[in-house]
């Protein structure tokens, strides 16, 4: 069964993303944000004072994301996606991944950071194993991607798209496991999954804000966001949403 648990609006305007993320651990905060001026920055969080900046000349930074062991920053640009050693001499680009063909929205790692997902503007949600070249598996969710999150489960990725579409990407069964449109054609501005894996959050382009609560999956202790989309009797995906190996 699933249900909004809260609408709040209207929100200001259209939700935004978050260009940099702060380390919860107990060492120093490490903040960094980026934009238009194709400058990454990094902030001493007490004092304001900008420590260090990265050159992306090839875009804008459409989103940053930091590895969770703070070694590493990748930066989404359009089209490509650079990865950066955070900690290394000279600034310079550690590696760049090409592939999507418009820009890329979202970049995002795994709990251990053995493979990364990104999602752009031409509808594609790939992913990347970084200890080999190229694309390892792609998504296609046929309308523009504006945010994705993983699931704590590491098994399932969510995306919102700018026709309203939330779905589910099941990385087991390498497919699309649910869908649900909360208000229609909205577009779905941004997503995100609590820690613990209680509840799935949605904000669209009219300032309105979707909680569900997740539970866990029939016959199953761990939580999973599909089986939730599926109990609320969703549509069956599109016949495009499907997953195929890169």
């Amino acid at each position: 069964f699933l249900r909004p648990l809260v609408v709040g609006e209207p929100c200001s305007a259209a939700a935004r993303r978050v260009l940099g993320r702060m380390s919860d651990s107990g060492q120093s905060v490490l903040l960094a944000t980026a934009g238009y001026d194709h400058t990454i920055r990094f902030w001493e969080a007490p004092t304001g004072v900008c420590y260090k900046t990265l050159q992306h000349p090839d875009s804008q930074v459409n989103q940053l994301q930091i590895t969770a062991d703070r070694q590493r920053i990748a930066a989404a640009g359009n089209p490509s996606l650079r990865l950066f050693e955070i900690n290394s001499g000279p600034p310079s680009a550690l590696t760049t991944y090409d592939g999507h063909t418009s820009n890329v929205t979202a970049v995002g790692f795994e709990a251990d950071g053995k493979w990364m997902y990104t999602a752009s503007e031409d509808g594609t949600l790939k992913l990347w194993d970084l200890r080999a070249a190229g694309c390892q598996r792609e998504y296609e969710s046929g309308s523009p991607i504006n945010s994705v999150a993983l699931h704590p489960n590491q098994v399932e990725i969510v995306s919102g798209d700018r026709d309203g579409n939330i779905r589910v990407w099941d990385l087991a069964q390498n497919a699309c496991s649910a869908e649900l449109v909360p208000d229609g054609d909205k577009s779905i501005q941004s997503l995100s999954i609590a820690r613990d894996a209680s509840t799935l959050a949605a904000a669209n382009v009219r300032g309105s804000v979707f909680l569900w609560r997740l539970g866990p999956a029939p016959g199953c202790g761990e939580s999973r966001a599909s089986a939730d989309l599926e109990q609320c009797g969703s549509p069956p995906p599109p016949a495009g949403a499907n997953g195929a190996g890169g």
